[in-house]
């Protein structure tokens, strides 16, 4: 059994339900502590989310150890943009945490006991994403070791809280690393991005996210008399209708057009002769740069002033978005890695949902998103396939080579 498998499947044994982390950082400190990672458990307050901050340079100077404030009990150096110096600062950027398994008896074996089957690896967070978290922590490990005298700082970056609301994750982490004035130039995510074969996709970006909570405030009252009402469900769906009609943008080569999809419509009391006096809709618009947050809402606010519509709104601002460029050094060094690993020359695009490196790029971070495939995330009798661990491995390890050496 091959190590990455075999730490891909101490990892699915134990039940880390976000945000519970269930010891799976403490197996991936033990690995790194052993060749040289300087290893710190960072927590926001009394939040049950736990972070790992793992990092490792020859250059004692770069190493973080003790005081957060303190690189190896020296404040620094930094050079002119802050990145510690000397050389690059990569970061892998995982999550130990898991969507619970749903009905257990619709798996075909417990789900927090993997199971190797006809090529497959079967359990809760095989695809999404322990079997990448083991991916980079025995890359990282083998990389350190193979090559003593590697330039810069690399390292692994986890959270128990990816799954589930971030509080106390990622979103604290970045803020800390501002405050105590860490940059990493390259960061890796191991989400799992590859589409129909292992190796297809690389995410280069991803889209912005904006949700807005509308409550429309209508009148209620007795169907018969509808001159004695303002239907609020009515009035909901004028405005939704609106909404889809609006043509925002066309997109660019690297981002699709913004999109807007209601997630939830609620009115009425139940009575099928009572019309509704308020109508609470739930939205989403994934955007790309032509579009910002504020733009979108002056946006709804028009609509609704056009169609006499009276509600309230609440925004929530889920990620900005972000992109690497195309002929960067991280976005050249994965690309290449994955050929070289799979014969695959993979897509670089932005499409998907959102992840934790929203987070890490506003840093000026170069972003890079590369795992395994997704067919079966956050299904019953989620799998990977074993032979594509090695592989995973091996690509994250060589783009260290091609960063670092």
């Amino acid at each position: 059994m091959s190590d990455t498998l075999e730490l891909a499947k101490e990892l699915i044994s134990r039940k880390s339900v976000t945000p519970n982390d269930e010891g799976c950082q403490d197996v991936l400190e033990k690995i790194l502590g052993d060749v040289g990672f300087h290893c710190r458990t960072l927590r926001e307050g009394m939040y049950p989310t736990f972070n790992l901050l793992a990092l490792c340079s020859k250059d004692e100077k770069a190493n973080f150890v003790g005081d957060p404030k303190i690189l190896n009990g020296k404040p620094g150096p930094y050079d002119a943009t802050g990145i510690v110096a000397p050389g690059p600062f990569t970061i892998f950027l995982g999550h130990t945490d898991v969507v619970p398994a749903g009905d257990v008896n619709a798996w075909s074996n417990d789900p927090f006991t993997p199971v190797v089957k006809d090529g497959f690896l079967y359990g809760r967070g095989a695809a999404d994403m322990k079997s990448s978290d083991a991916a980079m922590t025995i890359a990282l490990r083998n990389f350190v070791t193979k090559h003593p005298d590697f330039k810069g700082t690399v390292g692994l970056l986890m959270t128990s809280n990816e799954e589930g609301d971030a509080v106390g994750g990622i979103p604290f982490v970045a803020e800390w690393f501002k405050k105590e004035r860490l940059y990493p130039t390259f960061c890796i995510v191991g989400e799992p991005s590859c589409s129909k074969k292992f190796g297809d996709t690389v995410k280069i970006g991803r889209r912005g996210s904006m949700t807005a909570h509308i409550t429309i405030n209508g009148k209620q009252g007795h169907v018969a008399y509808p001159e004695q009402i303002d239907n609020a469900a009515h009035n909901g769906a004028r405005l939704i209708a609106a909404l889809l009609e609006k043509h925002l943008d066309d997109g660019n080569e690297d981002f699709p057009p913004t999109s807007f999809n209601v997630t939830n419509f609620n009115a009425g009391v139940g009575a099928e002769n009572v019309a509704p006096g308020t109508c609470q809709i739930m939205c989403n618009w994934r955007f790309n740069p032509l579009q910002t947050p504020l733009k979108l809402q002056k946006m709804v606010e028009k609509t609704m002033e056009k169609l006499r519509i009276y509600a309230t709104v609440r925004y929530v601002i889920n990620g900005l978005p972000f992109i690497s460029e195309r002929d960067g050094q991280l976005v050249k060094a994965i690309t290449e890695s994955v050929k070289e690993k799979t014969g695959v020359t993979p897509d670089m695009n932005t499409l998907g949902g959102t992840s934790d490196g929203r987070f890490i790029a506003p840093l000026g971070t170069q972003v890079v998103e590369f795992g395994p495939l997704n067919g079966t995330i956050h299904q019953v009798n989620e799998c990977t396939e074993v032979e594509n661990l090695d592989t995973l491995t091996e690509i994250y390890e060589k783009t260290l080579e091609k960063l670092h050496l």
